[in-house]
């Protein structure tokens, strides 16, 4: 796989020598997009990087050398350059950034990027229902929503109003569908979103148990379940809860009647853009920051209200968390 991605990267270079060299910054076309894109633009030197990025491309047929420099070199850890074809990473950020709590690789490898994966849920009796989101890529997003959307009927149709939203597996992808699949759930009006440096809003709101992203409906829904009150919630949280997956956690901070359970989560609290560079090659990187329904800023990790270690591989009736969960949705 590496030596495919190597090839096409090798290739793509060839194409990209066709687009302008110079623009009127006198900048490289990559260069200039990244400036005009990464939230992080004000605290680059563009012109040393730009010098850089074209002499680590000059004669050579290999662009990945100056596009994994050019990556680190925003500081952008949620930053990287995907194939347009197949989202497939050709470079990411490698600058050095402190993993939060030992999170181990063997378990996102196996676990967390198992795409086999999809929503769950259960009812635990006494009115307590089990939502397990875990991250959702490519597919149809009503399709994804849907599966969502019908668990939540189920389990309301059991009589649930206490719920435990399990993000802790939660590596991120399509947020759509989860934000979709869960709104009634999630509440109504402005729900969070994310803001730019230039103090832009991206408005996630939910009207009628529609979910739309910066006013557009992302896909018809059935206004059911409604909910008649607010339902207490507990959301569970971990290291291991990554981008969207942190997004749809920010949904439910300044919700009435929600705990946070957990662990704080990994810190990839920012929006991405997708922007062609070339035919081929997507840059990939954060250009808001993620926001909640009181306009509080989360630069960084979603924290919690009560801190309990993650212990995966758990049976539910033998976890923790999940037990502190089903006392305070108790009380």
């Amino acid at each position: 796989m590496k030596s495919t991605i190597y090839i096409l990267v090798s290739l793509l270079f060839l194409s990209s020598l066709t687009i302008a060299q110079n623009t009127e910054e006198g900048m490289h076309p990559i260069v200039l997009k990244a400036k005009e894109t990464s939230l992080y633009t004000e605290r680059v030197n563009w012109q040393e990087v730009n010098s850089e990025f074209v002499s680590l491309i000059k004669d050579t047929t290999d662009l990945k050398q100056g596009l994994q420099y050019l990556i680190n070199s925003l500081g952008d850890k949620h930053g990287m350059v995907r194939l347009a074809k197949d989202y497939s990473p050709v470079v990411w950020f490698t600058g050095g950034i402190e993993e939060q709590d030992n999170r181990d690789p063997d378990f996102i490898n196996t676990v967390i990027n198992d795409v086999s994966v999809q929503f769950s849920y259960r009812w635990f009796g006494n009115e307590i229902g089990y939502l397990k989101l875990v991250a959702i890529g490519a597919g149809d997003v009503k399709d994804q929503a849907d599966l969502i959307r019908a668990g939540l009927l189920e389990l309301k149709g059991k009589g649930v109003n206490k719920w435990i939203l399990d993000l802790r597996f939660n590596g991120g992808g399509n947020i759509e569908p989860m934000m979709a699949g869960l709104a009634p759930l999630v509440g109504s009006g402005f729900v969070g979103g994310a803001i730019n440096n230039r103090g832009e809003i991206r408005e996630y709101k939910i009207e009628n148990g529609q979910f739309f992203n910066y006013g557009r409906l992302v896909c018809e829904m059935d206004s059911l379940p409604e909910f008649s009150q607010i339902d207490k919630v507990v959301v569970l949280i971990s290291r291991y809860t990554i981008s969207s997956g942190e997004m749809v956690a920010v949904s439910f901070k300044g919700r009435k009647n929600t705990r946070f359970i957990g662990e704080e989560t990994a810190g990839y609290t920012t929006g991405n853009g997708y922007d062609a560079i070339t035919n081929e090659l997507m840059l990939v990187v954060s250009q808001d920051v993620f926001m909640d329904r009181n306009k509080a800023v989360y630069e960084n990790r979603v924290g919690v209200d009560e801190k309990i270690e993650f212990e995966h591989g758990v049976d539910l009736n033998s976890d923790s968390q999940v037990k502190r969960a089903t006392e305070w949705l108790s009380k």
